[in-house]
């Protein structure tokens, strides 16, 4: 008898082996950012990766924070190692930086803008994200300038997530500049007769600061900025911020309406 249950006890501890090896506990990653979490995991003989949760961030400390396991796992709960586990967490801080070691390497001092594809202007007033009006200082004319190489959300052509908030730092930037230059490249209008050009603010690039932001997209080729342009458009991409996924809390999206 007693050589009978030992047999069952070596049975049942070999079977509880086989299980744990074929199993992992689901380590506890509250409060853990990214790349702790890529430390705590290496202990494990697992294929994991990242995606985001679909949260609202109201303060940068929600940035880069665990949020959940795939398919209701818990902390304890057994994974099978031979299943591939998602770890959801909140999106990324953006690190615009880019477009601050930019220089204007043109000559626009005196220039027109609209003569010459250089100069100075004063806004006349703001549109969207990634239009505005502008006087030329030299001429005095007033025209619409389509920001180069970029799209921002939509605010008059339908309504966009993240729109109102791209339409709101672009108009806060232009409206508290000490000088705007722009400068163009290639064709200097576009198929609705608005002219195209980049917008230097204080001596910074606004379109790419838009980029780097997660406020706008990347819309540019064959240009001395393109490869800059995609780089920051890359990094941004990865933050999962703004218009690359994040979901916008003045954004009504059963409606598509701003609220």
């Amino acid at each position: 008898m007693k050589k009978f249950l030992l047999l069952i006890l070596s049975f049942l501890f070999l079977f509880i082996c086989s299980c744990d090896s074929e199993n992992i506990k689901l380590p506890s990653l509250e409060g853990k950012s990214r790349a702790e979490i890529t430390k705590i995991m290496k202990k494990y003989d697992i294929d994991y990766g990242f995606s985001f949760a679909p949260k609202i961030i109201t303060s940068n400390d929600m940035l880069d924070k665990f949020v959940a396991y795939t398919n209701g796992y818990e902390s304890g709960s057994l994974f099978p190692r031979s299943k591939f586990l998602t770890i959801y967490t909140t999106v990324l801080p953006v690190n615009p930086h880019r477009y601050k070691e930019l220089t204007m390497n043109f000559d626009w001092a005196g220039k027109s803008f609209l003569k010459d594809g250089y100069g100075e202007v004063t806004l006349s007033s703001n549109v969207d994200g990634d239009t505005a009006w502008f006087i030329d200082k030299v001429t005095n004319e007033r025209f619409k300038l389509r920001f180069l190489g970029i799209n921002t959300p939509e605010t008059h052509a339908g309504e966009d997530p993240w729109g109102e908030v791209a339409a709101a730092y672009t108009a806060m930037r232009l409206n508290n500049a000490k000088s705007i230059v722009l400068e163009s490249e290639g064709s200097i209008k576009d198929t609705y007769d608005r002219y195209l050009g980049f917008v230097w603010v204080d001596g910074e690039l606004l379109n790419l600061e838009l980029i780097e932001l997660a406020y706008a997209e990347v819309n540019l080729s064959n240009s001395k900025y393109e490869e800059i342009f995609l780089e920051a458009s890359i990094e941004a991409l990865k933050t999962g911020r703004g218009c690359h996924g994040e979901i916008d809390p003045n954004y009504d999206y059963e409606t598509k309406k701003f609220k």
